[in-house]
């Protein structure tokens, strides 16, 4: 090991967590549904269709692709629940709404850093 890199341990996370954390924002729709919901607490289903579909389109990415239909229908099968799964939101498939979870500061903090580098790469294609 280099003497600058560090375990993922001291960062206060476990490396299996840390490896969940970075599956569940490996997908920028799932990066851009974290940001929201860092700012806003909760949302519907329809709410974050309309954010993702608008951060996409403005960041220039796939916007012939990105269609609204198609987005909504990979939030609720695929994206919200991974990110249920990881903790990181609570997604109520029935009545179409997601709340950020209750997430201890080390995590906050790793989310914190994986989301600023999503903004700076948006940033910097712009």
């Amino acid at each position: 090991m280099d003497q600058h890199e560090q375990p993922a341990e001291t960062s206060g996370l476990p490396s299996e967590r840390l490896d969940t954390l970075l599956r569940a924002l490996a997908a920028e729709p799932r990066r851009i549904i974290y940001i929201y919901l860092a700012e806003h607490d909760s949302a519907t289903v329809t709410e974050l269709t309309d954010v993702v579909v608008g951060w996409v389109k403005a960041r220039g990415r796939d916007a012939d692709a990105c269609n609204w239909d198609d987005t909504r229908t990979a939030l609720h099968h695929r994206h919200l629940p991974v990110l249920d799964d990881a903790g990181i939101v609570t997604y109520d498939a029935d009545q179409q709404t997601a709340t950020l979870a209750s997430l201890p500061p080390s995590t906050i903090e790793i989310l914190a850093t994986i989301t600023d580098l999503d903004r700076a790469e948006a940033d910097h294609e712009h």
